[in-house]
């Protein structure tokens, strides 16, 4: 039977690590669970580490920006949407002309989808990665061709690279990976883009980017470009901004590959809210550094507590953790929702791992009680 809210802070409150935790969330704002009333009387999960959402939020500036835009809501977002194009145009160095906007980065994978695959055409991504590139281009006709990830999560370029023909239309290189946080070192991605043929794009998907720690091995391709008309780059507001119920993200590429995307774009499909709220957003950088120290310090507990089970996780780069459960993911999944905690679904063909989203320390102190509920298992050696 689910657990209620009132039942759960009760239990927060009985143990030592709350007793640390909740005096630096009530000074902080952040203490909160992210809980509606829909849920509470639907039964349903009331800690969400299952979408890698941000736990907290967007910042008090977006929060009034977006207030604001309620006056401009009988016009289109014609001026609002330049302006957040010419603020990323700034903050990357770039031409506002190589930017396209989108309702979240998904508008752009199934625009680029599009625009490079179709009948005939193949797709190539990793397995597992995120799909929905995959998807949009299978309903466009394309054949999508999967490639495991190596041994140690990075994408297997060498094996992609002999997949590609002169049929290739599309190569999608999601890094840090979803749904296994891994990164792909950025010289083995410049070695690859040397070595494909012309006609094959290839769109790097950088949703996770702000979550890497600093490391000699990655970097952004749109903070540190190469000279490929090839290269398309997604980001997302959907993570560290904490604004993926406001559905707005964007692509880096060439004049030429943006004007090619934005035809398969929505028209004005960045409505005056997410666009004022995106800029709001890219303004507060304090805010970002927060998040992302935060999101660092729950990513250390994570393995600090997995460690201290025996349990193996995969090195992660982003929000959220791939962690070997040492029996079938939909096991695991069904005990947590049990539970009121709804972590990632399946991701084969990793099938005994579950992917878990960084939240709150409060809401991990109690995945970490969970999942001492579960029935004991044999340990992997």
């Amino acid at each position: 039977m689910p657990i209620s809210r009132r039942n759960l802070l009760c239990q927060f409150g009985a143990g030592a690590v709350m007793s640390a935790a909740l005096p630096s969330l009530a000074e902080s704002g952040f203490g909160e669970f992210p809980l509606s009333l829909a849920e509470v009387r639907s039964g349903g999960p009331i800690i969400f580490l299952g979408r890698n959402e941000s736990p907290y939020g967007p910042s008090e500036k977006v929060i009034a920006a977006m207030r604001e835009a309620e006056y401009s809501a009988n016009r289109y977002p014609k001026a609002q949407t330049s302006d957040l194009r010419d603020h990323i145009a700034t903050l990357h160095g770039i031409k506002p002309e190589q930017i396209v906007l989108g309702c979240g980065s998904g508008e752009i994978l199934a625009a680029a989808a599009a625009a490079f695959a179709g009948p005939g055409k193949k797709v190539i991504t990793a397995l597992p990665t995120f799909e929905y590139l995959g998807r949009a281009a299978k309903i466009d006709g394309a054949e999508v061709i999967t490639v495991p990830l190596i041994k140690n999560f990075a994408h297997d370029l060498s094996a992609m690279l002999a997949r590609t023909d002169g049929a290739t239309g599309l190569i999608y290189i999601c890094n840090p990976n979803n749904p296994t946080a891994s990164i792909t070192p950025r010289r083995d991605i410049e070695d690859f883009l040397q070595k494909l043929p012309r006609t094959a794009m290839v769109l790097i998907d950088e949703a996770y980017h702000h979550y890497v720690a600093p490391t000699a091995s990655y970097a952004s391709f749109i903070d540190q470009p190469v000279n490929d008309d090839r290269v398309i780059v997604t980001r997302t507001f959907s993570k560290v901004y904490g604004l993926a119920g406001i559905r707005v993200g964007y692509a880096v590429a060439s004049p030429e590959t943006a004007r090619t995307l934005l035809a398969r774009c929505l028209p004005a499909g960045i409505n005056v809210v997410a666009a004022l709220a995106a800029v709001s957003a890219l303004d507060d950088t304090g805010y970002v550094r927060d998040c992302v120290k935060r999101n660092a310090d729950s990513r250390q507990e994570f393995f600090n507590q997995a460690n201290a089970r025996m349990l193996r996780a995969i090195d992660s780069h982003a929000n959220f953790v791939m962690m070997s459960a040492q029996r079938p993911a939909t096991e695991v999944i069904e005990h947590f929702k049990k539970n009121g905690i709804e972590i990632g679904r399946p991701f084969p063909p990793l099938d005994n791992y579950i992917r878990v989203t960084l939240g709150k320390p409060a809401e991990m102190a109690e995945f970490w009680r969970v999942w001492d509920l579960a029935p004991a298992h044999k340990m992997e050696m």
